[in-house]
């Protein structure tokens, strides 16, 4: 049974600006092959682009195929946005939209701000994701909202 108990945070280390969903869809067919109920293959369950727009891929019932590591996939909800932030930061919108979906899944979840989660700092799960820049603002969130 499904959980929505984390969220995840991850980026897509690629370039901010020149990613697209349908290559992720593409990339995550290949990797995974695992439909979801709205016809996408992305394994998170909403993605950001670089412009701030949001676009649900995978209900939040759903497992994702975002990580694997501590049994993350049946217990939370990911998100990913559009960048590589060890080299660039996410867009002022990013953010922007990255803060309503969080307030927004915390409300409809009882989703504690200490159980947001870079995708690094879920433990057995070996990766930069989502990157130092897009991390720092995750955990100065957590302490302020």
């Amino acid at each position: 049974m499904k959980t929505n108990s984390f969220i995840i945070i991850h980026h897509s280390a690629t370039t901010r600006d020149g990613t697209t969903l349908n290559a992720i869809n593409r990339f995550h067919q290949k990797k995974f092959n695992y439909r979801s109920s709205l016809g996408w293959y992305v394994g998170y369950h909403y993605f950001i682009a670089g412009n701030g727009i949001v676009r649900q891929v995978r209900r939040d019932e759903e497992y994702g195929v975002h990580c694997r590591a501590s049994k993350m996939n049946s217990q939370s909800i990911g998100i990913c946005l559009a960048g590589n932030f060890e080299i660039e930061k996410p867009s002022e919108k990013q953010l922007e939209s990255l803060k309503k979906i969080l307030e927004s899944l915390k409300k409809s979840y009882g989703i504690k701000n200490n159980d947001i989660l870079g995708h690094c700092e879920v433990i057995g799960a070996i990766t930069a994701c989502p990157g130092k820049n897009l991390l720092e603002w995750v955990n100065k969130y957590k302490t302020i909202s």
